[in-house]
């Protein structure tokens, strides 16, 4: 992801996309027998914007707060989990 991606990715607005037009992250299934960075590229890939997704019919916006869990840190966790 190109810095200018993730920007683009960040600023998108809750209100301004629809829920038809989000990926469901729940049927993302990643290949746990791939390295963590090619999981983490599978996952962008079906994802698009990683920060603006559904689960079932709700809309999610995921944000960090500065002093928590890096994003780095959750994407982790999230790849282990799926």
């Amino acid at each position: 992801m190109t810095a200018e991606e993730h920007k683009k990715f960040l600023e998108e607005d809750f209100d301004d996309v629809s829920l038809d037009k989000l990926v469901d992250i729940s049927k993302i299934r990643i290949d746990r027998n791939r390295t963590q960075e090619r999981r983490k590229k599978q996952f962008l890939r079906a994802a698009g914007n990683p920060y603006l997704v559904k689960v079932g019919d709700t809309k999610v916006k995921i944000r960090f707060a500065n002093n928590g869990v890096s994003f780095e840190d959750a994407f982790e966790n999230l790849l282990l989990m799926s």
